[in-house]
């Protein structure tokens, strides 16, 4: 095997590994910094929210303002792993889990509660 041969597989391992080992834009927290929109459907009712996500320092804070009910919820925790977003607000008992989305102005997952409902937030 000549130099330039072994060169270039050399230079294709360490690409190979470092796209294996870089993690997707979206795999942290900071990722999905913003304040977001939708409404929740449940039991017949239409919920609307406010999720506002912050990331500084390192530090991520998160909440959740139910407008209908008048709630404001501190998120518990905030992890990133996957592509996929999960928050947890353990006051009551729920959790946000979302994707962005490819144009990065929505995040689409569910909200469980008790039971898990479809949910759309739209970056405002």
């Amino acid at each position: 095997m000549d130099l330039i041969s072994r060169a270039r597989r050399i230079g294709l391992a360490l690409l190979a590994t470092a796209m294996i080992a870089t993690p997707a834009t979206a795999q942290t927290p900071a990722a999905y910094d913003g304040d977001w929109a939708g409404t929740l459907e449940a039991g017949g009712q239409k919920l609307r929210l406010e999720f506002h996500l912050k990331t500084e320092g390192g530090q991520t804070t998160g909440e959740l303002n139910s407008l209908d009910q008048g709630a404001t919820i501190p998120a518990t925790a905030v992890k990133a792993d996957g592509g996929e977003l999960s928050v947890l607000f353990l006051p009551i008992g729920g959790e946000l889990k979302a994707k962005l989305s490819a144009d990065g102005k929505a995040l689409v997952g569910s909200w469980t509660q008790g039971a898990t409902l479809p949910l759309t937030l739209t970056k405002k």
